[in-house]
């Protein structure tokens, strides 16, 4: 789990963004990472998916704080009701009262509400960097580190310290070994050597069915072939 703290927050955000956040901020996130709701997962949850909040300009902290509560509750199981409850708990409250009628554990007057927060733009955002793979998501922080290590390895004092930063260097920068992908294409078509094969039996059974016919040799000679029929040829004296 990564440790959060306000440098850490602010480092991933644009100048004017980093003003929305705090030390309360931080103490905050903390807490949802110890709700059992959310779990201990919350905190990379939070730190993975701040890009979003960088490139959404016109989202709150909050906002962005509420999709990534939502998110995450949807991917440990709640229904998409559910999550947005546990969301928006003072929502729901406000909705039961104007829904007098609701039986008792009644959630379905939220079912559009939490439907629309479900395909917010936020919320698709972050679903979709889930996607991503992590080392793409902060390529620019492994960029920073590999430059750190770069320069230990050149001004380090101690030689220990230049070794050690050096191999960081080659593992991290190592070529990749080639690998063979074995990809199995089924598209339906055929070799032309299968298509000969196949039409070299049907003439074949053709043949045999028209010699038992008693259809004279030189007329099955002068045949095509489709799909096991024989066709004959037109004759211009005929």
């Amino acid at each position: 789990m990564n440790e959060l703290t306000l440098d850490l927050v602010q480092s991933q955000l644009k100048p004017k963004q980093r003003l929305l956040i705090s030390e309360e901020t931080v103490k905050e996130i903390e807490l949802l990472s110890k709700d059992p709701d959310y779990g201990e997962e919350f905190l990379d949850l939070y730190l993975d998916h701040l890009n979003v909040l960088k490139e959404t300009p016109r989202a709150s902290h909050d906002q962005y704080l509420n999709a990534i509560k939502f998110f995450g509750l949807v991917e440990a199981g709640n229904s998409l009701t559910d999550a947005y409850i546990k969301t928006f708990p003072q929502r729901y409250k406000d909705r039961r009262r104007n829904h007098p009628d609701a039986g008792d554990g009644s959630k379905d007057f939220m079912r559009s509400e939490a439907s629309r927060f479900n395909s917010s733009k936020l919320v698709n955002e972050i679903r979709k960097v889930a996607c991503i793979p992590i080392q793409l998501i902060h390529r620019g922080l492994l960029h920073e580190a590999i430059l750190n290590q770069a320069q230990l390895m050149r001004t380090a004092r101690s030689e220990m310290v230049r070794q050690k930063a050096g191999a960081v260097i080659i593992s991290e920068l190592k070529p990749q070994e080639d690998t063979v992908i074995a990809v199995k294409v089924e598209d339906g078509s055929k070799s032309v050597i299968e298509e000969l094969r196949l039409a070299t039996e049907r003439l074949a059974i053709a043949e045999q069915q028209s010699v038992k016919a008693g259809m004279p040799l030189s007329v099955i000679a002068s045949a095509n072939v489709y799909e096991g029929e024989i066709v004959e040829e037109e004759s211009d004296g005929d």
